[in-house]
């Protein structure tokens, strides 16, 4: 089936049409008006400092990796031999982690023209990758994107998506809610499926969620959810290491109110010491911008919302990281010319920040900055079409 290519173009800022199809193709006019999938680059460091680095293209994926923090990188992988549809945006982009012994998982999203969906592939040590595979078992029948990877310290890759499936349980067809589903992979039980199931409902269609672990192994999600009256707040709520998930639990409360999809989603890192740290955007009745908190008690109570930036500069697409007692916050913002990545750093997990300054700038397309760390420092790892791949320390000079 052959979707117009204005209801494409709106369907690439908000989905809410996403549960009265199961398949589709991307017609001829929209792949000329698709964004160059290359920005759409994600970064991760090895155990040994190596810099990691899934590269897209329109057709096909590669990873490449640095030995000198960005500056240089090897040649080119080529992940899958057949050409597929790559089909990446702001709020489902590609992900690439490295395991404890220089494993490497990456994970994008394909239109393969029998389904659209998210395709998995795992290397040993970079230079061959497996086969991409499905994560969802249900991928050629029901739409599934925006699916978030993390790997966690015994090498059990989990992850979790934005799933269509469940569409007859909601009230209103193509409202922007859906459900979240997640499994979980070990690379030494190959050929095992995966065990789909659903944990959350009512999440926001169109905003990606974010994940980390806990001090205790507990998988934790952070997500836009659906609230009485279409309010679309954020909710957490947790996966036990035996795969349990509880019921999510509201946790901003900025009644935004909305027919449609924010296409915004939040950012969450758990620190060592087990201090919860969120940021978020919302267009709220009792809180509008993009705002940061931090919880002590797992996510129960958060401190009094920081807002972050300057409004007038229209800031957003924030994101945290955590190291120990340091805390980074990035985020964008665009003065009608340019596009600016912004940073506050904390050395007092998240007490104190640094005055806001600038990191980067574009004056191109570029794509939302994301936070990672070596084990030392952290990085704000970012693309654009004019500068080209960006690693830069964020921790300002000056603080010791």
């Amino acid at each position: 089936m052959l979707i117009p290519r204005v209801l494409l173009l709106s369907c690439l800022f908000c989905l809410n049409w996403l549960p009265i199809f199961t398949t589709y193709s991307w017609s001829t006019e929209f792949e000329k008006l698709r964004p160059e999938q290359k920005i759409f680059t994600a970064a991760a460091f090895g155990p040994d400092k190596k810099l990691w680095r899934i590269v897209p293209s329109q057709q096909f994926v590669s990873v490449d990796y640095s030995t000198d923090y960005g500056k240089t990188f090897s040649a080119a992988v080529r992940i899958h031999s057949v050409d597929q549809s790559i089909h990446l945006w702001d709020e489902n982009p590609p992900s690439i982690a490295v395991d404890r012994k220089g494993g490497v998982y990456v994970l994008y999203f394909a239109d393969d023209k029998q389904s659209s969906t998210s395709f998995f592939s795992y290397s040993s040590d970079g230079t061959q990758f497996s086969t991409p595979t499905k994560i969802s078992s249900t991928a050629d029948s029901w739409y599934h994107y925006q699916t978030e990877m993390l790997l966690d310290t015994s090498d059990q890759a989990h992850f979790l998506w934005h799933d269509v499936r469940d569409r007859a349980e909601y009230k209103k067809l193509g409202g922007g809610d859906l459900s979240l589903y997640y499994n979980a992979l070990k690379m030494n039980t190959p050929g095992t499926p995966p065990e789909d199931k659903r944990v959350a409902r009512n999440t926001c269609s169109c905003c990606r969620t974010a994940i980390d672990k806990d001090k205790d192994g507990n998988l934790i999600i952070l997500a836009r959810f659906v609230y009485a009256d279409n309010i679309r707040d954020h909710g957490l709520l947790k996966i036990s290491p035996d795969k349990q998930a509880s019921e999510s639990w509201r946790v901003t409360f900025d009644d935004w109110q909305i027919e449609g999809c924010p296409t915004h989603g939040p950012a969450l890192s758990i620190a060592q010491d087990g201090r919860y740290h969120i940021a978020w955007f919302t267009q709220g009745e009792k809180r509008s911008g993009l705002y940061y908190a931090f919880s002590d008690d797992q996510g129960k109570h958060f401190s009094s919302p920081m807002q972050i930036g300057d409004p007038e500069k229209l800031p957003g697409r924030a994101d945290v990281l955590a190291l120990n007692k340091e805390v980074a916050l990035v985020w964008k913002v665009f003065d009608g010319i340019k596009t600016r990545i912004e940073s506050m750093y904390s050395m007092d997990s998240g007490k104190q920040w640094s005055p806001i300054r600038i990191l980067a700038e574009s004056g191109s397309q570029s794509a939302h900055p994301a936070l990672i760390s070596d084990g030392e420092q952290i990085y704000l790892s970012w693309n654009s079409l004019d500068t080209g791949y960006m690693l830069v320390p964020v921790k300002p000079a000056d603080i010791k």
